[in-house]
Parts: structure tokens; sequence; C-alpha cells
């Protein structure tokens, strides 16, 4: 029978109905219920699941051939909805059945039941069965059968439906809903049967003890689910214990799993591998795939393997290059009865069995083959657990195993309990004891008790046991006073007891003394109670292994379970003084914690609480000491929730003293704050209520509230939308566009209101210039631009009505198009060899910037590969960029209505901003010491910085280098702390630094309370009570290293929520790909769940690699922290972020470091408590480092709600408004085409500056008036020596063919071919440093730059050799490495051969080791010891406050990133040179060497260019609105035709530079002509169009009005009579009757967009007409009425809006005639308007662009140029005898090169 899918979707209806109707009665299945339930097969191959079916319409969606399921697909959706309790449910749901489309192809019955059947008639029992991917219970079923009822069978099942539907059929069974990764490891080594039909996928799986172990078959097998089965399963069993897996071909077929194989060997026997036919799963699932069965037995003391297993170990190649496992060389093993050769599911050739018998002769034949193979194989006296006598402890001594064996002491217990059984304890960073631990003597063996089984143990390393933290109880699992395993019970004296001591005492809790230190004796009760259920009051802290009392007893938790508040209790047998301590210990923990708890989550103060901790701290410490005692300690480790206890203490001069807890609230502030003058009141209130509060500050102050306002003039302004006031720089900031609106409302309404008005003209000033739409530049796609212009647009350009819808949860757009036309199939699509991308797909590729991946088949010998279709793309991408100048010029064609909306709307969008000028010269800071500092003041600028923090919590200080960061940092976080508008602050600085940042803040206020940790103090033992003291103390600031910050816990909640998000993004991609499941391939589909599923397991790896690296004692959120201050930010900028432009040079690494993430968790967590952005103070010169996409990232840790304001969720969105993608197309050494993407341009700048000038500080040292040499640049020109020359020549070679053995390496492998632009720039840069970075074959010339480089030192040396000038010399290449060669070390030789320099005098930053070193060679460098220091950026470039003497800087090379070039220049050129002021003329000179015709210029030039305009952008005075970054960078190199243009050395680029701008203004200029001639001729045919259909309204108008006059009736008085007849009312109805006629006519009628006649007036036809819109997901309907006269025209009044009062409803239509004259009169108006319009518009449309010629000359001028460019290459070529089809090739690749010597703004 064939696999039907409407039987198995209607059998899954059923089964899961039933479901549900099990769990609404809570009861369990009827047989005749679980025969349904049992039908239930998941919905592998039934893929028409995957379409919408939400709608009836939504059946357009799917295939024809699966209509007829479509309506119980609703039917079942219909179910899943009913029994959803909320929308959450019923996507779960959803994505479950969905999820099971590519898992879910269950066994077929047959085939376990002969497995099942063959282990039975080999006499095997089974006491322990798992299944570790049970479906819907099939093995289980088999097995219950077979063997009868197990004692336990458990269960695995990750599918949410499949587990319910299990649980049902097998109420029984230990059913876990989840991976059979979570399986408990104290269930290793106890199964006598693990089998299933397992997953298989290259998925990973999260399981640490894999994917983090020593082990590479374990780490392996932790990428791909089936490997990890395998290994997992074998965990399971126990010694002879048996493994039966169903499982893919591939497992044994593979070549890469041989060391899986290999590991499965190596403690297992194999007992059978048996091929099944590919007809296997094709009746009972619908598909055809290869499968194996493997049986195992575990045998860990196995010694080496059979034949058989090597053979299972290994594979062979066959003649079509596929691999197959050796055992099935011979076809006798392969389940079949015929064969023949196909291709696979990935379109690979292979041999297809089958059995055409179907799958009782599959297995029949299986069993047969099964039974064989146990009779030969199988041990069924190692099964049953018949051994030979072994030792007692058997220790392995040879080398370690490929996999460890797991740890087994087993002891046999002398009294009556089962072994105890170790459960791992979450770490905590430190040794957590025991109880029993303070009894055990470091000298006890393991050995316990007389007889003991065989144990195998690996070597263990005494770090491992140093660092491990213990189990607590870790012997008393399973008793409620049992000896510990490692040890015998100790006397009061720390002995071991004799032997007439009772075994159950557990022994002496604190070794035997008591508080004084005096022996005691031990209580021995003879019963304790059993573990119950704790039935004390349950806290919110308590977890595993905690120490509580209750029922009279002192014992531990055991099975915590937070959310329903219960767990186990174990009670202890203590002495009765051990007792009183430990309940006097837990009583102080319990106080503390609660007081904590209590205050940081109501953030009030509890002085009861508090007063009670002091009395119980006190009469502890009274009685026992100090509670960091060492008697104490020991007590404290063996409660697991006692870490933060020992931090309740601190020592001051060997003087223990209370905590700050003890005597205020450490988790918010109490300071009563107070003013001094206006503006410190203004502060106070700030911080208080975030508002200005006049009464508040006027009794802090003493000052009268009118005497405030007078004196506060211009600070603050009157809000009259929230009837309060504002400080001016919050007023006038923001969106002021938004505000005066509404303030200008609010004037209108109340015109005395006189502080209004001076409110509203402040904010009207402040508008910025409104931005013009000639001005603006638009991308298809950006996401603000309304829905209904695309539309518009796509309908235009398509010639048909198309819809496009944007999601925003989704970042995408969904395009609907009924009616496709030539349009949309010809003209605007793309044919591959895999498929038509038709106008409405590329549509949606443009609208994201996107360019599709189309692939192609091609073969590779005998073997046909997939690959990507180069030429298909390029095509693709050009009708791409086709749409998207499209929408421009479609914009610019619109008329100045529509062009002032869209401008209005982009002005208010973002526009819209002001930064106010924040004045900090009134702040006084009173406990500033300017006299320790040196200082009068602070400098105006930093002032103000602090002011800009204080006020809006947070900035960006973007100051030079030089400039005092670290004073504002510190000044800023003390005012903060002294105003109470920080409780907490933290500074996080380089390493380097830090210390000097701790003791400016020392300096600058010598009472301030620090908290600076030294490295010494942040060992993993001393940082848990770093932590302790962060949290417990109010601190006025706490200094940390950017390392030392990392290694603080983060919230848990937090991280889950944040990184949640992006495994979010990557799910509704999925949902929006299966809902194009008629689209899409099994294995697209199948790739982006994998995908999923492997970001789900990176995801719990990231949050678990940020969790078990720190200490998990007490987290950033419990600290207090409220503001971080972050020195050198741009060590932050690698934050994880999601795009679809992956393939884009230029974005840095997307997944971000762990570095990064922790300072977003942090931030956030400060974000979350506020409720606002900023939170925290980023501090750096180089903000932008390189690019400007960087900014992005700067406003997702800082503004992430002004960016949700915008609408920008994520980078694309915020890439599509304010960057344009550039594609460049080059030919591979194959002569293939290769696609290079970047954003190479950046649009609307101003406003991007605008966003980001609004929170920043934005100074230069010029802008200070720092006193600091200037920089002067010398550009030292080399010519290049005769070994480079010939060297360039090659290197263009190189590039042209991708021959690398001219560069004298090996040939490039495909990875290198793809990237042979950058090894070719590599080359060139190493090139031109020296030719011995490439091979030492070269030789030293005096021409190199090492030479040149020695001279210039040398002549520096000796101009300031009386003033001890010091000089840097900087090289990212070539660095210093002891014992090798290196640019460093040659240049040092020469100085010392050639110039008599000291060698002392000359060192090297890579020779320190330490930062005391680093701190040594710096003095040294000062003092003019040290003349010369070497070093490379990332080591010499930040931290190093060198300029005392440094006269000169020297660039060997120039690095990738502008701020790369600074760091550098900021060594020398900053405050406090002293030698460059009195003796260099206050310069220090900076060359920078450059080899002609090497890319040492260009690369100078274009970070020059790029800093420039980066500066521009930070000071907010860019004067254009694009600007174009450049095209080289570090990942991918620069392009072909410029990488030979200027290695050739030609002069003419830069002729060419200027031709290529001139070109592109005229073309700019001719563009804009066009455009005006088309919008005008756009506009003249519109008006023609316009001119006839008004007349032709006009007219009818007219007869209308005149037919009026003809027929209209008056009544006596002269009113007009309104004879309304109503098509269901009598003529003699009256006036009430007709309104409420129409009245019940506008509530209950349904036209469906119809017009519906429903009487008449003066022969005038009456219509309503139903019309239905959307608001909130809800379908809205009104109706609407109109008049209708002959000519078809429909007049309305009130627009059509019925009124509910009868007598005016009744007079609608006469009303609405009466607008006849009105409407006829703008008619006549708009007429004569486009008669005036029609001759200008003719002119214009008729005339001609007049400097064609002008560009035409130009052209010809620059294809000129090109040719001359070309055969100077050509000619170089020829000159070394080459051929001359370089220049053919050359002309193919590019008809003309560009230039990229200088970068273009436009």
């Amino acid at each position: 029978m064939g696999f039907s899918k409407p039987q198995h979707l209607q059998c899954n209806i059923d089964a899961l109905s039933i479901a549900f109707k099990l769990e609404k009665e809570k009861r369990n299945a009827t047989a005749s219920e679980r025969l349904l339930l049992m039908q239930y097969s998941g919905f592998g191959g039934l893929k028409f699941v995957l379409n919408p079916a939400d709608n009836p319409i939504d059946i357009n969606e799917w295939r024809k051939t699966d209509h007829p399921l479509f309506a119980k697909t609703q039917e079942l959706l219909q179910l899943l909805r009913e029994n959803s309790t909320d929308e959450k449910q019923y996507r779960s749901y959803v994505d479950s059945m969905r999820g099971s489309v590519l898992t879910a192809f269950y066994t077929p019955p047959p085939v376990i039941n002969a497995i099942a059947a063959a282990l039975k008639e080999k006499s095997i029992a089974i006491d322990r069965m798992l299944e570790p991917s049970a479906g819907s219970g099939a093995f289980i079923e088999s097995f219950k059968k077979t063997f009868g009822a197990t004692s336990e069978i458990s269960a695995y099942e990750k599918d949410l439906l499949t587990a319910k539907i299990l649980k049902h059929i097998y109420p029984d069974v230990n059913t876990r809903v989840s991976g059979f990764e979570e399986i408990p490891e104290n269930e290793k080594n106890s199964y006598d049967l693990v089998t299933s039909n397992i997953p298989f996928g290259d998925t990973s799986v999260f399981d640490l003890s894999y994917c983090r172990g020593k082990y590479p078959a374990r780490v392996q097998a932790a990428r791909s689910i089936h490997n990890y089965f395998f290994l997992k399963g074998t965990d399971m069993l126990r010694d002879g214990g048996l493994l039966a897996f169903i499982t893919s071909q591939a497992v044994l077929n593979s070549a890469r799993n041989e060391p899986i194989r290999k590991a499965l060997m190596h403690d297992n026997n194999l007992i059978s591998a048996i091929r099944l036919p590919n007809n296997l799963f094709t009746d009972h699932a619908g598909t055809q795939v290869g499968s194996d069965l493997i049986v195992l037995q575990k045998n860990s003391q196995k010694q080496g393997l059979s034949e058989i297993e090597q053979r299972f170990c290994q594979t062979y190649t066959t003649a079509d290059d596929t691999t197959n496992n050796v055992l099935f060389e011979n076809l006798d093993r392969i389940v079949h009865t015929s064969l023949y050769k196909d291709t696979d599911l990935y379109g690979r050739p292979a041999w297809i069995y089958e059995h055409g018998e179907g799958v009782e002769g599959i297995a029949r034949d299986m069993k047969k083959m099964l039974l064989s193979d146990l009779t030969e194989r199988l041990d069924i006296g190692l099964y049953r657990g018949l051994k030979k006598d072994e030792p007692v402890i058997k220790i392995f001594t040879g080398p370690k195993p490929e996999l460890p064996r797991d740890e087994q002491i087993t002891i046999k217990q002398q009294i009556g309990h089962a072994p105890a059984q170790n459960t791992s304890s979450r770490s905590t960073g430190h040794v957590q004891l025991s109880l029993f631990d303070l009894l055990a003597s470091p000298q006890q063996t393991a050995s316990a008790g007389a007889t003991s089984t065989a144990v195998k143990q690996s070597p263990v390393k005494k770090k491992t046991i140093a660092t491990a933290q213990s189990n607590l109880f870790s012997a008393v699992n399973q008793q409620p006073h049992p000896l510990p395993v490692n040890s015998k019970p100790l006397n009061g004296e720390g002995k071991p007891f004799n032997g007439n001591k009772p075994q159950g005492v557990a022994g002496d809790l604190f070794s035997g003394l008591n508080g004084n230190g005096v022996n005691v004796s031990v209580s021995q009760s003879a019963v304790l109670p059993e573990p119950s259920l704790y039935s004390g009051s349950f806290c919110s802290y308590y977890r595993d292994d905690c120490l509580v009392t209750g029922n009279g007893f002192v014992g531990y938790l055991r099975k915590v379970d937070s959310e329903k508040q219960q767990a186990m209790f174990h009670p202890l047998q203590l002495s009765g003084s051990q007792k009183v301590r430990a309940e006097a210990y837990i009583a102080v923990r319990d106080s503390y914690l609660d007081l904590y708890h209590k205050e940081a989550v109501l953030q009030s103060e509890h002085n009861e609480e508090r007063a009670t901790l002091n009395r119980l701290y006190d009469g502890f410490v009274k009685r026992y000491g100090n509670l960091n005692s060492a008697d104490n300690i020991k007590l404290i480790k063996t409660d697991s929730v006692g870490n933060e206890i020992p931090y309740m203490e601190r020592v001051v001069g060997g003087v223990v003293h209370k905590a700050d807890i003890f005597h205020r609230p450490v988790s918010f502030s109490t300071n009563t704050i107070a003013a001094g003058n206006p503006d410190e009141a203004l502060a106070a209130s700030l911080n208080k209520s975030g508002k200005v509060d006049l009464d508040f500050m006027s009794r802090i102050s003493g000052i009268t509230t009118e005497e405030l306002k007078t004196a506060l003039h211009g600070r603050i302004y009157y809000n009259p939308l929230d009837r309060e006031y504002e400080i001016s720089e919050r007023w006038v900031c923001g969106d002021v566009v938004e505000k005066a609106a509404a303030v200008q409302t609010y004037v209108n309404e109340n015109p005395g209101d006189k502080e209004a008005v001076e409110s509203l003209k402040a904010l009207t000033q402040a508008r910025p210039t409104r931005i013009e739409f000639e001005e603006l530049d638009f991308n298809l796609g950006e996401r603000w631009i309304p829905q209904g212009i695309y539309n518009r647009f796509a309908s235009s350009l398509f010639d048909t009505e198309v819809r496009i819808h944007y999601s925003e949860n989704t970042d995408d757009f969904s395009i609907n198009c009924d009616r496709k036309n030539v349009h949309i199939w010809d003209k605007y699509a793309v044919k591959s060899e895999s498929r038509t991308y038709d106008g409405i797909a590329l549509l949606k590729h443009a609208l994201v910037n996107t360019t599709p991946d189309i692939t192609k088949k091609i073969m590779v010998g005998d073997q046909e590969m997939k690959v990507r279709d180069m030429e298909a793309i390029q095509m693709a991408g050009t009708k791409i960029d086709q749409i998207r100048t499209a929408f421009t010029e479609w914009l610019h064609a619109q008329n100045d209505e529509f062009k002032k909306r869209l401008t209005d709307k982009y002005n208010d969008t973002f526009n819209c901003f002001v930064r106010p000028q924040y004045n900090g010269s009134h702040q006084e800071f009173p406990e500033l010491n300017r006299k320790g500092l040196g200082i009068d003041d602070l400098y105006s600028s930093q002032k103000d910085t602090v002011w800009m923090i204080k006020l809006n919590n947070g900035a960006i200080c973007d100051h030079e280098v030089g400039a005092g960061k670290t004073l504002v940092m510190c000044t800023a976080a003390q005012e903060m702390k002294r105003l109470g508008l920080a409780h907490k602050p933290m500074i996080i600085g380089l390493k380097s630094n830090v210390h000097e940042i701790a003791e400016a803040y020392r300096t600058a206020y010598p009472h301030a309370r620090i908290l600076y940790p030294g490295k010494e103090d942040f060992t993993p033992k001393k940082r848990l009570r770093i932590f302790g003291e962060i949290k417990n103390n109010n601190w006025d600031c706490v200094i940390l290293t950017h390392d030392q910050f990392g290694m603080i816990p983060q919230s848990p909640e937090l991280q889950k929520e944040i990184l949640q998000i992006e495994l979010d993004s990557v799910e509704e991609n999925l949902a929006a790909l299966q809902k194009q499941s008629k689209e899409i391939s099994r294995a697209m589909l199948k790739g982006v769940i994998v995908r999923k599923q492997n970001l789900e397991v990176k995801l719990k790896t990231l949050e678990h690699d940020i969790g078990s690296r720190k200490d998990d004692v007490v987290d950033f959120k419990m600290m207090g922290i409220d503001h971080l201050f972050v020195d050198e930010s741009h060590r932050f900028k690698n934050l994880m972020f999601n795009t679809r432009h992956e393939r884009v040079a230029g974005l840095g690494n997307m997944q971000g470091s762990q570095k990064a993430m922790n300072l977003l968790f942090a931030i956030r967590t400060i974000q979350e408590r506020t409720g606002k952005d900023l939170g925290a103070t980023f501090l750096s010169g180089t903000t932008i480092s390189n690019s400007l996409t960087e900014l992005y990232l700067l406003f997702k840790y800082l503004r992430p709600k002004a960016l949700e304001k915008q609408g920008i969720n994520c980078f694309d969105a915020w890439a599509a408004i304010y960057a344009r993608k550039t594609t460049d197309y080059e030919f591979s050494v194959a002569n293939n085409i290769v696609q290079k993407e970047r954003f190479r341009f950046f649009i609307k700048v101003p406003e991007l500056a605008q966003f980001y000038s609004e929170i920043t500080d934005y100074r230069t040292a010029k802008d200070i008036g720092i006193d600091r040499p200037e920089k002067k640049e010398i550009l030292h020109n080399i010519p290049p020596t005769p070994q480079q020359e010939v060297f360039i020549k090659k290197l263009m070679e190189f590039a042209k063919t991708g021959d690398a053995t001219l560069l004298g390496r090996s040939k490039l492998s495909e990875s290198e071919e793809k990237a042979k632009m950058l090894i070719a720039t590599d080359y060139a840069r190493k090139m031109s440093l020296d030719m011995r970075m490439i091979s030492s074959k070269y030789d030293d010339h005096p021409d190199n730059k090492a030479s040149h480089c020695a001279a210039n030192i040398a002549k520096y040396y000796q101009r300031f050799n009386a003033q001890k000038g010091t000089q840097f010399v900087f090289s990212d290449l070539g660095t210093y490495k002891p014992g090798g060669w290196n640019v460093y070390s040659e240049i040092k030789r020469k100085l010392i051969e050639d110039y008599g320099i000291p060698a002392y005098e000359i060192r090297f930053i890579q020779e320190v080791k330490n930062e005391k070193q680093r701190k040594e060679i710096i003095k040294a460098f000062n003092e003019g010891r040290i003349r010369v220091l070497f070093g490379s950026t990332d080591m010499l470039g930040t931290g190093v406050n060198g300029q005392k003497r440094a006269i000169a800087i020297h660039h060997l090379d120039t690095p990738w990133r502008p701020s790369d070039l600074a760091q550098r220049d900021g060594r020398a050129i900053r405050k406090g040179n002293e030698i460059a002021k009195f003796f260099a003329g206050n310069t220090v000179d900076v060359i920078i060497y450059a080899v002609e015709k090497s890319l040492d210029s260009y690369k100078f030039n274009l970070l020059y260019n790029k800093q420039v305009f980066i500066d521009q952008l930070k000071s907010n005075n860019l004067g254009k609105r694009t600007i174009d970054e450049g095209g080289i960078d570090e990942k991918s190199g620069m392009n072909f035709s410029e990488y030979v243009a200027i290695l050739s050395g030609n002069t003419d680029l830069l002729e060419k530079a200027k031709l290529e701008k001139q070109i592109a203004g005229l073309h700019s200029e001719r563009q804009a002509f066009n455009r005006s001639k088309f919008s005008s001729k756009y506009k003249l045919e519109d008006i023609t169009v316009s001119m006839e259909a008004a007349s032709s309204r006009l007219e009818r108008m007219k007869t209308d009005w005149d037919n009026l006059q003809k027929r209209i009736q008056k009544r006596q008085d002269g009113t007009i009579a309104n004879p309304v007849q109503l098509t269901d009312l009598p003529a003699t109805a009256d006036v009430k009757q007709i309104g409420t006629k129409l009245n019940e006519l506008s509530a209950k009628s349904r036209t469906e967009g119809e017009y519906l006649e429903i009487g008449s007036l003066y022969g005038f036809t009456l219509l309503v007409k139903t019309e239905i819109s959307k608001k909130d997901g809800m379908d809205i309907k009104d109706n609407r009425f109109f008049v209708m006269g002959e000519g078809g025209i429909k007049y309305t009044y009130n627009n059509g809006q019925m009124a509910s009062d009868p007598k005016l409803a009744s007079m609608n239509f006469l009303n609405a005639l009466e607008k006849l004259p009105g409407l006829m009169e703008q008619e006549e108006k708009k007429i004569a308007g486009m008669k005036k319009d029609l001759p200008v518009l003719q002119e214009v449309v008729n005339g001609t662009w007049t400097k064609e010629k002008q560009l035409t000359d130009l052209k010809n001028e620059l294809a000129g140029l090109d040719r001359k460019i070309l055969l100077s290459i050509s000619s170089e070529q020829r000159k070394d005898d080459q051929t001359d089809h370089f220049q053919s090739d050359e002309t193919k690749q590019s008809v003309s090169i560009k230039s990229s010597a200088k970068l273009k703004a436009m």
C-alpha cells in the first residue's frame, strides 16, 4: 500500500483530538482511544502543512495537487487553536507540527517487532529500557508486547505534540518532553537496553561534557546529532547492556565518522550491522532513504578489536567517488531483493537497494540476519553480569584512552543501604565542602569496606581536584546519615573511630570544637527521620544543598523546585552544640538575604529587619567569633547559598568591621539632597523626579520659586502639554518639530499663556533648517517610507496592481500580485538554469538590497556539482539596480504635492533632532582637589561634558587624545554620586592605564570611597570577595579593567531575553520561509531549520560561557551599579548583530565577541532600571575607527529606544536608510566572475551626524586649546629597488593570472583563489616594507625602506642629541620576534653598525613581559635613556604616555584604520611634550615612508580622506550629503584594475580621477535635467488628461444643477422641500420615518463595496456603499451615502456619514446637492490654472540639454587616457617578453580602470 497523505493527516487529527480531550478530562485513554492514538504518525511527508491555511484565500498559495487537503489542514489548525490557552501556546503547537515535517519518519512496526523478537529468542531479560527519540512510542509498544511489563522504561521526545500523544498511550512510561542531551548524569551506566530510530543531521547538541570535552571524538559528535546519540547512548548502558539503533547510512559510510566508529568500538562489542533497503519507509512515511541497523554491547573491560570491528571502522571509495563502509563490500550484509544505480537525496550517485516483498519481507530477512549475529557475537554472560573476580581497584596506568571511562567506585555497604549516587552541583567558583569533608584527613585513602567490586579509574590531576566544587553531602543522597565513601568516621580528635563505634554517626560538624575551641562529645541518636517534603517557609534563594532548619532538625534541601516552592528536606544528625551553632548561622544568613532582597526590590528602607540582622549577627559573633574565622568559614562552605556571607564583614587595618548593609541600604541611595545655588537645585530636582520641581528646589535651596524662575530664565521653560517646567537642554532638544506642533495647538486655544508662547518661540527658533526634496537621496526599501508609496511605484513599474506589506517583526517585505504580465515575466525577470526569478522576486530583493544566490549544475569529471551561477547573479543584480534606480526616478516624476508630503515626513522623522548647547560653567565641583591635580580649574570643554553627562545620564565623550577624558570620568562620577544622580558608578578602562585613572581619581577626590582592586586581588578566589564588597558597600566609584569587568556575572534573565531576540529573528525568517513552502525545496527548508537549531545550541553555549567563566555569586544587577563609564569604548565595538548582507565586506564580525555582549547586558540592565536610553558614558578619541557602519553599534548600545522610534529595529533597517551598497564584478583566476559587495557610499549623512551629535560631546585638541605640538606630515618617497621592480611585475601578472608560483609559493587553493586580490594586496604591502619579508633569498639594499628609515632616525638622533630627543617607530608588519629576521631588528642593526647609536638606547615594546617592565621602559623613554622605541599599533599605539621628549614619529607602514593612525600620532602629539615645545618649534615630524609604484601613498591618502569625512561627521559640519569611503579594506584588498594601475606607477591616474569627477558632475546635471524633463512630460500628460476630465466633470455638474433648478419644489414659507423617497418606505413617510430608516441603513447595510440604490430625490438616485478598512488587525465596516445625477457624479455631505438625528439625516442628500455651485467654481479654477501651465510645460518637454557636447568630449578624453594607461601596462609586460594576451584580457575585465587615488565625495 502506498503512502496516503489524507489518511495520515486524518489519523493525526483524530489522535490529537483524543489527546486534548484526555487532558481536559484528566483521565487515561480507553482501549479504543489508545488504538486511535497509536495511529499518530507525525507530519513527515506532509509538507503541505507548511502552507498558510488561516483564511479561505490561502488556498491560492497551495499546489493544486494539495487542494483536497486544504480543508482538513484548516480543521487541524482549528483543533490546535481551540485547545490552546493563548496565542503563544498555539504558535508552539503549530511550530511543533511544522518542525516535524522533516524529522517525523516513524519506523514500520514489523521491523521493530523483528528486533524485539530476536532479542527475546536469545533469552535477553530487560529491566531498564531507554528510548532516546521515542516518537509516538513504536519501539516501546513492540518491546512491551514482546517482553511484557518491564520494571522501568524511560522515553525522551523533543516534539511537543508527539510527546503529548506518547504520554497518553503509555501513562506508565517515564516520558520527558526534552532532548536526549538533558538526561541526568546519574542515569549513566544504568540501562539494559537503549533502542530507537535516531534523528540524523548536522545539528549541534548542547552538551558541555561533549562539546567542551578533551576528547576529539566527543567534540565531533556534539556537532552531528546522530553521532551524539550513539556515544551518549552507550554512556547510558550498564556493562553488558545492548544498544540497537536504526540510523542513516552516513554513520557507517562517512569517512569523517571514522573517529566516532573507533570510539564506539573502544568500549563496546559490535554485535550486528545490517544495511536496510531504501524502500523501508516508503509506505509508512512516504520517503525513500537508506538506513542501517547497528547493535552494540557495552564492554568497558575490552582489550582489543576483532576483525569485523576493524572493518566496521573503515570505509573505501567507490568508482563513483562516494564512500562506503567496508562491511558492505559483501552484499550479504544488505537486506534487499533488487538494486540499481541512481542518485541519493543530495543528487550524488548511489546504489539503491529495494525489497520486493515490502516491510514484512524486510522484517523477516533482517530478523534472520540479526539472529545469526546475536548467536555468533552476543556475550550473554557479560549481559547477565557473570564476570570473573577482579582486583578491588584497578588503576589504568597506560596511555589515556580516546574516551573517558566513567569513574566507578562501588562500595559494598555493611549496612543495608543502596550505593550512593553522585549528582554534580552547580559550580560557584570555589570549593564548596560537604559537612563530612570537615571530618576527612588528607591522608585517607579512597577505599571503604572490605569487599569491593572492580573499579576502573582515569588518572586524576591534582589541579582538577583543587578547582572543582565538591558535592554537598556527596555520599548521602540515598541515606539520612550515611558514611562518606572517601573516609571513615572520625572521633573528636580528627582520628578514625574504632570498630565499636556506630557506623551511622555522621561525625563532628566542627572538627570536635565548640566556639571556644573546647572538645565536645557527639550525641548519638538512634534514628533520624527519613527525608520528607520541606514544610518550612520557602525562600526564593533556596537551592540544592542549602542548609535549613525543619521539624526540630538542621538539614539540607534536595530537588528544589522554585516554581512550585517545594523541596525535599534531609535531616542531619548533629550534636547539641553543633545544632545550636548551625541554627544561629542559618538565622543570620536568612536575615541578611531577606533584608537585601526586600530593599533591592522595594527600594525602601527596612529598619526593623536591619535591627534584627544586627542583633542576630552580634549574638553569633559574641558566641562563635567573626564570620570569617576559620571554623565559621568551614561551616559556611557547607551551605550552597552561603557564598555572600563572608562579605558581610570588612577588614580595615586588621580590624573587622561590619559591612555597610548593617547600617544603611546598599542597593539604593538614601542621601539627603541639599543645594547651594539654583543650578544645583535644578540638578537635584532632575535626579529626584526626572523633572523641574520648583517647590522641591525652593525647599532644598531656600530660594523662592519666583526667584528661581528669574534666576533660571532661559534655562527652564514651561511645558504646557504636561503643565510642568523643563530644563532648556531637555525642552529645546530631541524632536522639536513634534513638540512645536503640539504646543502651537495649545497656544491657539490659550493665547494668553505667555509662558507657553515663550516655550513655543524657543522650539521654533531651534527647529533645524528644512531639507527640500531636491536635496534628498532615497533608497528603495527605506522602512519609514509608507507602504502605499511602494504599492504605487510597483504598480507603475509593472503596469499592474501590486501590493507590498512590511513586517516590522521580521524586517521583511511581502509582495502580492494577482495579475502578472510581461513586465514581470520577461522585462524584469532573470531566467537561470535552476529557476526563473520574475520581477516580483527581484523587487523583493531590491527592497532589502540583496541579490539572489542563483546556482547551476556543472560536471567536474564524471560528477555533477552545484555552483553559483555568477552570470545569472550579475544579471539579477543589474535588474535589481534598474528597479532601485526606477524608484528614485519615479519619485522625482511625482507631483509637487506628493513631494511635499514625502519631504515633510522625512523632515519630521529624521531632520527634527536638536542637540542642546550644554554650558557647565556654573558648576563649582565642591569636593575637587584642584591643588593636588596641579590645575586652576577644569577646561570649559570638560565642564560642559560633565554637565551633559549629569543631565542626560550618559553621553559619548568623543575627545581627542590628550583632551583630559580621565578627569571628565572621575569628576562626572563623583558629581553624579554627590548629587544622587548615580548611586554606585563604575569606571572600566584598559589594563595599561586603569591605574592612572585610579590615581587621578584619588588625587582629585582624596576622601572618596573608591574600590580599585589590583591584578593580584582578582584571582578566582579573591574576586568573590571583591564582588561581595561591591554589592554590600556604598562606594563613590568602582574602578575595574575591561577584563575584570568581563568576569562579573550578568543577570541570567537579561541574558536570556537579549539572546532570545537574536534567536527570534532566525525563527521569524524560518516562518517566512515555511510560508513559501511550494516555492522551496526540502533541502533548503531543512538547511534553515538546522541553522536555527545550531543557533539555539550556540546561544545556549554562549550563555553558558558567560556564566561559567565568571563566579556565579553576585551578578551585575545585584551590585547596584547604575552608571558605567567605559574608557576606550571602541574596544567594545565588536557587538553581535544580524544582517542579510553576509557577503558585504567591511561589516566586521557579525557573531560579535563575548566581551561586547557582556557590556550590552550590563547597559541593558541599567536601561531596564531607568526606562531610558543611555545609562552609560562612552569615552574614546576614536569612537568611529574605520567605517560609518560602526555608528549603528554605538546606537544599539546607547539609543535603542530612539532607533525604535525611527522604525529601526536591526542593522538592515538602518543600512536601508543611510548606506548604499556597491557591487563589483571581476574575473577570477579561472576566468569566472567574482562578486564583491560593500557599503561604500553613505547618504543622508547630515541627519546621521545630527543623530550622533545629539548624545555626543565632540572636541578636538584645537577646540579645547590644548598646548600640544602641531603635526608636520612628511611623505618620504622611496624609488623601488631593482628587486622590487622585478617583483612588482610579478605581482601584476599574479593579479591577472592567479599563478602563485610567480611569487615563490604553491598553487592557490580553492579558498585562496576567492581571496586572490587580498593575497596580492598583502604581498604588495610586504614588498614595499622589505623584500626579505617575502623570502630570505632576497638581499639587503641601501635604497630599501629600512635603510631610509635608519638614516632618518640617525638624523633626528644627532639633531636633538643634546636634548636626548626620542623617536617612535611604528610598523604592524615585520614586528620583533626573538631569534628570527624582522624589520625592527634590521633597522636596529643598521643604527648600531652604520650610525654608532648604542644598542641600549634602542628598544622594542614587544620585549616587555609584564606591566612593571612596560612602565620601566616608558619611564626610561621619557627620561631619554631610551631614544628609539619600536612597536605595533596595538602594543605601542595606546596607553603609552611617552611624549615628554618625542620629536619624530616614523610610519614604516600605513595601518588599515584611520583611528590607528590617530592613535599612533597621539603618542607624541599631546600635552607635555617639552622638547618639541621648546626646541623644535612646537612641532613633531611625522614621516610616512612610501615606496613608489606600491600601495603606500594610495593607502595613506585613503585613510587621510576617510578620517576627514569621519571628523566632519562628528563635528556635524558636512558640506556633502553623500560620501564615498573608498574601495579597499583589510578583508578583501583592492580591486584588480586599481591594483594594476597603481603598481604600474602611471602618473595619468590623477588626471583620470579629475576627468571622472567632471564627467560624474555632468552626468548628475544631465540626470537632473532629464528628471525635470520627464517630470514635466508626465505633468503635461497628467494636465492634459486632467483638463479633459475636469471639463467633462464641469459639464455634467452643470447638467445636474440645471436639472435640480427645474425640478426643485418650495414650501409655502419659501423653504426648499425635501421629498426623499426611500425604497422600503411609502411615499407619505414623514421626516422621522425617513431619518430612522436612513440610520437603520447606516447601521446594518452590507453592500460588499458595491453601490446600492435606496431611493430618489428630485430624480437623483440615492445610494449607500459599505467600505471596509483595517485597524489593529480588525475589519472596520463603514456605510457612506451618496446622491447621483445623470452624469454619474456622486455627491456627498458630511463625507457621506449619516447624522443620528432623524431630521438632520433626512436632509443629508439635499445638503449634498446644494454644494453644486461651489464644486463647479472649484472645477473652473482648476481648468484655468491648468491652461496657464500648459505652454510652460510644453516648452520644457521640447527642450534639449545644452552640455551634451561637453560631456561627449570629456568621455572621449577619458577613453583616450584609459587606452594610454592600458598600453603602458601592456608595454611593461612586453618588456619581459610576455605575450600580448594581457591587454585583451584586461580590456575584457575592465573597460575603464577605476581610480581610487582620492576618495570621492558626492
